[in-house]
């Protein structure tokens, strides 16, 4: 079989997670109020719209949620770029750096307050209704990982930032090496236990607010927002990775046109109705379906990547190149994040 592969880093580009705001959705926040960051109040003078109030437990498991999958998209992207951009002038991780490189782009600083935030906010939301063992395990792995991590990355980051490396000969830099490699590697795989277990629960709760959504609220612009971004989020899980069955891609992209065509169609005949915030979400969903198509015909085709797109299969530049995992990675975000934009 031909490879179409995209060349492997330590940490790779990972998408972002899908924000529920359970807790809002069922309190009634208001029919267009499918996937705020943050809970929202009805606006000043406005009673909320009357739909079922969210039992305590379900108000709970959205805001648990909520803090894990806010930590998850602050810090996750951060660890994974400033890894990527030291692996990519660092030639060869299990020997670290020669002294003897071209190009010297160190690392990426990790925002080191954001990590601190959420291990508080971590140990708070862990006290809370419903108990979820096997994500609260991960979470609590997740953090320490992202906490000594970035306390690694740092200790290291002023060293390169300040080009210290060309005064002592490489000394510091490759003293610290096996430290911040082996910090990356652990890093990547609680990050992966992580995101499989948010993912898992994500899932459940998705299905039974979108359930919930079309109970109360019927087939409008909320049921379809959310039903895009279930599809959404359905399709990334196979698409964005290295290789994939192209059958079940074909399907799975066939279920995710259908749900967005079908969000257009009710923005156009109701758009009266429409979040000011609608034109950028279906902007994203067109990107990300395209890019889709593209990754789709590479791998079902078997089409190489040539010397050029080689090239550019780097962090950074990997997600101009058209059927890259990069570009899936970043339409996927860049639609979660309209979406979590909207009201």
């Amino acid at each position: 079989m031909t490879d179409v592969s995209t060349p492997r880093h330590p940490l790779h580009a990972k998408a972002s997670a899908l924000a529920l705001s359970l807790a809002c959705l069922l309190a009634a926040c208001g029919e267009k109020a499918t996937e705020p960051a943050t809970t929202q109040a009805p606006p000043a003078g406005q009673a909320a719209p009357a739909v079922a109030q969210a039992a305590p437990e379900e108000a709970s498991l959205g805001s648990k949620l909520d803090v894990y999958i806010d930590c998850y998209n602050g810090i996750d992207g951060s660890i994974h770029r400033s890894a990527n951009r030291y692996s990519s002038w660092v030639k060869d991780m299990n020997a670290g750096p020669t002294g003897k490189e071209l190009v010297v782009y160190g690392l990426y600083e990790v925002a080191d307050s954001k990590v601190s935030q959420c291990v508080a906010r971590f140990e708070a939301i862990a006290k809370r209704k419903p108990s979820l063992p096997a994500l609260e395990a991960a979470a609590q792995q997740y953090i320490a990982a992202a906490q000594s991590t970035a306390k690694s990355v740092s200790a290291i980051y002023p060293y390169y930032s300040r080009e210290n490396y060309k005064d002592d000969a490489f000394a510091q830099g490759k003293k610290a090496h096996a430290d911040l490699a082996a910090q990356f590697a652990a890093f990547n795989k609680v990050s992966t236990q992580f995101s499989a277990a948010l993912d898992a629960e994500n899932d459940k709760a998705l299905a039974a607010q979108l359930a919930e959504i079309e109970k109360t609220q019927g087939r409008k612009m909320a049921y379809w927002q959310m039903s895009t971004m279930q599809q959404a989020k359905s399709l990334m899980a196979v698409v964005g990775e290295s290789t994939f069955d192209p059958t079940e891609a074909a399907r799975k992209l066939t279920s995710y046109e259908s749900a967005t065509d079908s969000a257009i169609a009710y923005a156009k005949a109701n758009s009266s109705e429409i979040d000011h915030n609608w034109s950028a979400m279906e902007s994203a969903s067109e990107e990300f379906r395209k890019a889709a198509k593209e990754r789709l015909r590479r791998i079902r085709d078997k089409v190489s990547y040539n010397e050029g797109e080689k090239m550019m299969l780097t962090p950074g530049s990997g997600w101009m190149v058209d059927g890259s995992e990069e570009k899936m990675v970043r339409t996927y975000n860049a639609l979660v994040d309209a979406s979590n934009r909207m009201n």
